[in-house]
């Protein structure tokens, strides 16, 4: 009996990694409607701390690494048996991961071997890429592997901010002529690949944070006399999540009430000291808690406490917005 099912391929620069679990989310939601989707990642990601959503739905299993040893030796040792792979199956892509003359030092260090040998043989009907940087890779992995096939790209954020002030507004010219077609989180998002000469009928609005709604249980919250009010913000300890505004913010709401109030901030990130320090100057150490990272399932039980949710952004110094 002939199999219909569909086979989606997710290429992602790392996973799984806490800060991305509307990812497995999305892995989890197309498995449920009977979709077959495999995850190849060109870094590995971290277990700690993960949505037990990966484990539930066995992810690892199907989660494949692109990335190389950075040890020389390893990295010869672990190439021969790919070398020999694409040789047996495709001599020409073999060819092409070392074709010096266009790619220069990424040919040379084994890099585009390594990222293309655990697709020659797999196929799928649509290839989709997160993060158009990782969409710039996943150019160089169809041309070593000779592939055609559709593929579609959804951009988050800095990929559609920060790169071009680094790059340059020409970084996406060949993903703009092969992807067939782009996902935007928003309409303001779409306005700006559009803005940078993308084909505006390739790109489309489609917020894909979507959550399931029964995993949070809603629960009434009443102020009582007296009572602490909780608050609780959620997000990477970047410069672009606005949590330094939240903390400058929440110094004058205590300047101004006389009400007791609490706010816990999950997540971490580089700016971790520098908030602990912002927090400390500005006399907040008695009602802001740093929390940390957590499973997506003990970030729930914070938000049935809370009385308020707290969701700063702002643009970052180097460009990037979400």
């Amino acid at each position: 009996m002939e199999n219909n099912t569909k086979k989606i391929a997710f290429i992602v620069g790392a996973f799984p990694t806490t800060t991305e679990t509307w990812l497995i989310n999305q892995v989890s939601g197309l498995m449920e409607r009977g979709f077959s989707v495999e995850i190849f990642s060109l870094h590995r990601g971290e277990t700690n701390n993960i949505s037990q959503v990966f484990h539930t739905y066995n992810m690892a299993d199907y989660t494949y690494y692109l990335d190389m040893p950075g040890n020389i030796l390893k990295r010869l040792y672990w190439a021969i048996p790919k070398a020999v792979h694409l040789l047996i199956k495709n001599p020409a892509a073999l060819a092409r991961a070392f074709n010096v003359k266009k790619y220069g030092r990424q040919a040379l260090s084994l890099q585009l071997l390594f990222w293309a040998e655990p697709l020659i043989d797999k196929k799928f009907d649509l290839y989709h890429c997160h993060f158009g940087t990782v969409a710039n890779r996943f150019l160089d992995i169809r041309y070593v592997l000779g592939s055609e096939q559709k593929f579609i790209t959804s951009f988050y954020g800095q990929d559609v901010s920060k790169m071009f002030q680094v790059k340059g507004d020409s970084y996406y010219d060949q993903l703009k002529k092969d992807c067939s077609g782009f996902i935007a989180m928003s309409e303001f998002m779409k306005k700006r690949l559009v803005a940078k000469g993308f084909d505006e009928n390739k790109v489309h609005a489609i917020s894909i944070f979507g959550i399931d709604v029964n995993d949070y249980p809603f629960q009434e919250r009443v102020f009582k006399t007296g009572e602490i009010i909780q608050m609780v913000s959620v997000g990477r300890l970047v410069e672009k999540k606005g949590f330094e505004d939240l903390l400058r913010a929440l110094a004058i709401v205590k300047q101004k009430t006389d009400k007791n109030f609490s706010c816990s901030i999950i997540g971490g990130g580089p700016l971790e000291d520098r908030l602990h320090k912002v927090a400390r100057d500005l006399n907040l150490e008695d009602m802001v808690s740093f929390k940390g990272f957590m499973k997506l399932q003990e970030v729930i039980k914070y938000f049935k406490q809370a009385h308020l949710y707290l969701q700063p952004s702002k643009t970052a110094s180097d460009g990037d917005m979400e």
